[in-house]
């Protein structure tokens, strides 16, 4: 079944008609007016037809009636109510400043203690919660996310307040965390240090979850219980700040806390958080410090805040002339008097009551003309902070019949603007007694049916009442459907803040335009309410007082926990290096890898880089390499070609070994340890040689290449075991002395020993036979290079196709043997050393993947790494194809470069778990695009274009990164600030170093 979110707003506020006289159906208020009025000008012109003045009385009457009666009209409907925009109306006409010194509902706490604050108005308790994994999950997944927001609902007391703060992320701690566990590696210092450029341009944000509920009220909050608990205290004298009052909320905060999901990870503020939280309120887009650390300071010394000041309606830079009211209303007077003496009072009576109304305005306060503008400045009266430009926009309506979850997030806007503002939510939650909703329900259906006789179809009004009546047992069936149900209020207001009104305008703009595509969400920016509204954010004011109970609207917890307010798209880890930033929305916060760490934490510290040609895959892997090695990792590189060298060229302590060459040994007899040898001899050797392995000739090898036997015969290396073999071998002139059974291990070895001599003599195997070259040491090189740009490696249909795999030629077999014996050398070497972290890099590793022992290999790899802290970087173009063989179902983190085929890109999103029933137009993530750049007109330019390589515009660099908590985003992978270092790892023809 298809769930919603839904707000059921207008349920109880059906307006009221009647149809008293003449069954002419109308609103209370213009029924009241027109007949009541109507009524008394008649009576009144009657008793006056002896005076002379029954006809000024007659049309004064009639005028004022229908005047009275349309202002009825204009009435509106539902909330805000007339009140409030009387009100409002009347501070824009009559504007003044308001000063957080003076005024209670602006005013930050007079006493902190720990995560206490203490206001005119009430005690709050304040907590940190953490947004929830949503973004590009399961539709499973999501639901259960918004079953936690349900729960949190439903524990929450009346009157709790959450906001979602958009904030810079503290730059000094990204490199701290970058640094963490590597202070002794100075190259790795400076590594960091060189990336503080690269993160101060890219200004990374966050949002925060910032939870405030009321705890002076009892477990019941803002309620009527609530209100009896406050009375009781009040009438006990009970001190709010003593030792025992203090002891006691924090009780009941504990209490609350910990019946939320664990899933929001509450943590208690800081008396120095709540000190940023006024500021960053206060001076909302000029305030650009970031949530400070978690202090032990318990108290916090509110006098020290600053003072904030409040022009609504920018009155300074918009307010206008003069206005010469007491002036105005002389000479109307004057005229009013001369009118009555020479015409008449009939006439008299316009420039009387306009000259009344002026003085009534000057009396009122108003001076000059208002600017009639809806910003709020904010300014610091001792110049702490530039003025603060913000508008307070409350939700005011959405669809009646919902917005389909999932799809509903309309929340989730606000981290896709990117205007230069900063964007600010509040949602205030009060949950009600379900048995008094339900008779407020009760009594709004039988308002609704007295309608449908009184109104009938006026104005609309039979579609109008079914639909509030469908929306109304909607509303019923909803609490009936659990007994732990409960109805709330709830209401959400957006704070917009800019350094400046036209970046402020702009992005009230952009905001308007985005919510309304978001789902029909409609916002209102109202003159004369922003300093009120503002108050919303200054979390123990009163809602009544701060106007925002004019926007709560009655739901369930069901239907609003399918808002899902509070998620996260952060993905990475807390600690590692720097691997870009999150282009998930605009507030592009960093991503962190930390493979190490993920051992560490009994992950699988393997990753996967793939994508097309150019895209940047192996940018991003060298980035990853360098920074583990600069971190003390060894790292164990395969390149096919030469581009590895070059981008390592600086880093001290490594081998580079040709594979195909005659400088290092890849004997198997010899690199491996000797326990392990023979049987790893057999694995790589049998196949190129294309031996049957269950043959007699094999079996007996198998026998004499075990470690007891090879030291017995002296087989310490594969020309060693050419020569035991030629040894035993029955003599060309002479007398055969040899006994039985050698003689028979003899003749089964011969096919064996031929097979073998006639290897050796290709130049390309002489690191397998030539037992003079050295072995490397890799247990003590920081960095080992093996180029395997010389073999021949076979392509994947030949590896998997058998009759073309039979067919391969002596080079491709000898090639696939020593490509494959590269990775379980590493893997033998890095699992047998687990103090320090190995990185193996295969750089292009379908060739590898596609073979039987090197798919064994890393599928071994990517299960045990974990346990020997050694970790898998694949680099490859096709992920797809080339993990078939290997399985990748152990392989959390992938790095996923653009593709340039739909079939392959959808392909992916489907492997790395994004389901495409629940995002059908997911492969564009993945589906590299063009640049304008590449596609022009070959006469659009003015010179010659004389850069070389390929230019992916706004593609380059840019992946979707899935980390090991299966959380998934688009990313911009950050590039080298060393300038030769970008250069050594860029790939594209003129434009590598």
């Amino acid at each position: 079944m298809t769930e919603s979110a839904q707000l059921f707003k207008g349920v109880h506020d059906t307006p009221v008609y009647t149809d008293i006289l003449f069954k002419k159906p109308l609103r209370l208020g213009v029924a009241i007016s027109l007949y009541g009025g109507t009524a008394l000008t008649v009576a009144l012109t009657i008793l006056a037809l002896d005076s002379g003045h029954a006809r000024a009385i007659l049309i004064y009457g009639l005028t004022l009636t229908g005047a009275a009666a349309g202002g009825a009209a204009l009435i509106p409907r539902q909330r805000p109510t007339l009140r409030f925009r009387i009100a409002s109306a009347c501070r824009a006409l009559r504007p003044t400043l308001a000063s957080s010194a003076s005024n209670p509902l602006l005013a930050p706490p007079h006493t902190v203690i720990g995560n206490l604050s203490f206001t005119a108005h009430g005690v709050y308790a304040h907590y940190l919660i953490s947004g929830l994994p949503y973004y590009l999950q399961s539709t499973k997944r999501r639901i259960g996310v918004a079953d936690r927001h349900q729960a949190l609902a439903r524990e929450i007391p009346a009157g709790t307040w959450v906001f979602g703060l958009s904030v810079p992320q503290n730059q000094r701690q990204l490199l701290r965390a970058m640094l963490d566990g590597h202070r002794d590696k100075h190259r790795w210092i400076n590594a960091c240090r060189q990336m503080a450029p690269v993160i101060t341009a890219q200004t990374p944000r966050t949002r925060i979850y910032w939870l405030a509920m009321p705890v002076d009220a009892g477990r019941a909050g803002h309620s009527p219980a609530g209100q009896v608990a406050k009375l009781r205290d009040w009438v006990i004298g009970r001190d709010k700040d003593c030792d025992d009052s203090v002891a006691a909320y924090q009780r009941l905060a504990h209490n609350i806390i910990t019946a939320i999901p664990e899933e929001f990870g509450p943590q208690p503020v800081s008396a120095d958080m709540m000190d940023w939280f006024w500021r960053h309120n206060a001076w909302r887009g000029v305030f650009n410090n970031p949530l400070p650390r978690r202090a032990t300071t318990g108290q916090l010394d509110t006098t020290a805040l600053p003072v904030a000041v409040f022009d609504d309606g920018d009155q300074l830079h918009h307010g206008g002339r003069t206005l010469p009211l007491r002036l105005v209303a002389t000479a109307l007077a004057g005229a009013a008097a001369a009118a009555g003496v020479f015409v008449g009072p009939l006439l008299a009576a316009p420039p009387a009551a306009l000259g009344a109304v002026a003085l009534l305005a000057w009396t009122a306060g108003i001076r000059r003309i208002p600017s009639w503008n809806a910003t709020l400045r904010v300014s610091s009266p001792d110049g702490s902070y530039p003025d603060s430009y913000q508008a307070i926009l409350p939700i005011v309506d959405m669809p009646k019949a919902g917005i389909v979850f999932p799809g509903s997030e309309f929340l989730q806007a606000l981290d896709d603007l990117d205007t230069g503002a900063t964007f600010d939510f509040a949602v205030n939650l009060v949950t009600l007694s379900r048995e008094m909703e339900f008779v407020r329900n009760d009594r709004a259906k039988g308002n609704i049916d007295d309608q449908f006789t009184q109104r009938r179809d006026v104005r609309n009004g039979d579609a109008e009442l079914i639909a509030t009546w469908r929306q109304l047992a909607e509303y019923n069936r909803q609490l009936e459907a659990n007994i732990d149900e409960r109805p709330l209020h709830a209401a959400f207001v957006i704070a917009v803040g800019a350094p400046d009104p036209r970046t402020l305008d702009y992005s009230v703009k952009r905001l308007r335009e985005e919510l309304t595509q978001s789902g029909q969400i409609a916002i209102r920016h109202y003159r004369g309410a922003q300093t009120k509204l503002w108050a919303a954010f200054n979390p123990a004011a009163p809602t009544h007082k701060t106007t925002v109970d004019q926007f709560a609207q009655p739901t369930t917890t069901k239907k609003w926990s399918r808002f899902v307010p509070f998620t996260s798209s952060m993905v990475g880890n807390s600690t590692g290096i720097l691997l870009g930033f999150n282009r998930n929305n605009a507030l592009n916060s960093a991503v962190l890898l930390d493979l190490p760490a993920a051992a560490r934490r009994n992950h699988s510290p393997c990753l996967v880089c793939s994508g097309a040609l150019g895209y940047g895959k192996s940018y991003s892997a060298k980035r990853i390499t360098r920074a583990e090695i600069e971190r003390g990792t060894q790292a164990f590189i395969v390149d096919p070609g030469i581009e590895w060298q070059k981008a390592l060229c600086d880093v001290d302590n490594k081998a580079i070994i040709d594979m195909a060459g005659n400088h290092f040994s890849c004997d198997p007899l010899r690199t491996f340890p000797p326990h392990h040898a023979g049987s790893y001899w057999l694995d790589y050797m049998i196949p190129m040689m294309s031996l049957d392995p269950r043959s007699v000739a094999v079996s007996r090898l198998r026998t004499i290449l075990q470690a007891d036997a090879r030291q017995r015969l002296g087989i310490t290396s594969t020309a060693a075991l050419i020569t035991y073999i030629s040894h035993i071998q029955a003599p060309a002139t002479g007398p055969d002395t040899r006994s039985p059974q050698v003689a028979k291990l003899a003749d089964d070895l011969a096919p064996i020993g031929a097979a073998l001599q006639s290897w050796a003599t290709y130049d390309f195997t002489q690191a397998i036979f030539d037992a003079t070259l050295p072995v490397p040491d890799l247990a003590s090189l920081d960095v080992t290079i093996w180029l395997t740009g010389s073999l021949d490696l076979p392509t994947a249909d030949e590896m998997n196709t058998p009759h073309l795999y039979e067919r391969l030629s002596d080079r491709k077999r000898a090639s696939v043997a020593i490509y494959s014996m590269l990775v379980r050398l590493a893997r033998v070497t890095f699992f047998a050393d687990s103090a320090r972290f190995g990185l193996i890099v295969l750089e292009e590793a379908g060739a590898l993947l596609n073979s039987r022992a090197g798919a064994d290999d890393a599928h071994l790899i990517s299960r045990r790494a974990r346990k020997h802290y050694t970790g898998l970087l694949i680099i490859t173009q096709n992920p797809v194809k080339d993990l078939a063989l290997t399985g990748d179902e152990f392989i959390t983190q992938q790095l996923i470069m653009p593709f340039e085929n739909e079939d392959l890109a959808r392909q992916v999103a489907a492997k790395v778990g994004i389901r495409l029933e629940d995002y059908p137009d997911i492969e564009e993530f993945f589906l590299a695009q063009p640049s304008p750049e590449e596609m022009r007109d070959p006469t659009a330019f003015d010179d010659l274009d004389t850069g070389a390589g390929a230019h992916r515009g706004a593609r380059q660099g840019y992946g979707f990164f899935i980390d090991e908590f299966r959380r998934k985003s688009p990313i911009w992978v950050a590039t080298e600030p060393d300038t030769a270092v970008h250069h050594a790892y860029d790939t594209t023809p003129g434009r590598a170093a």
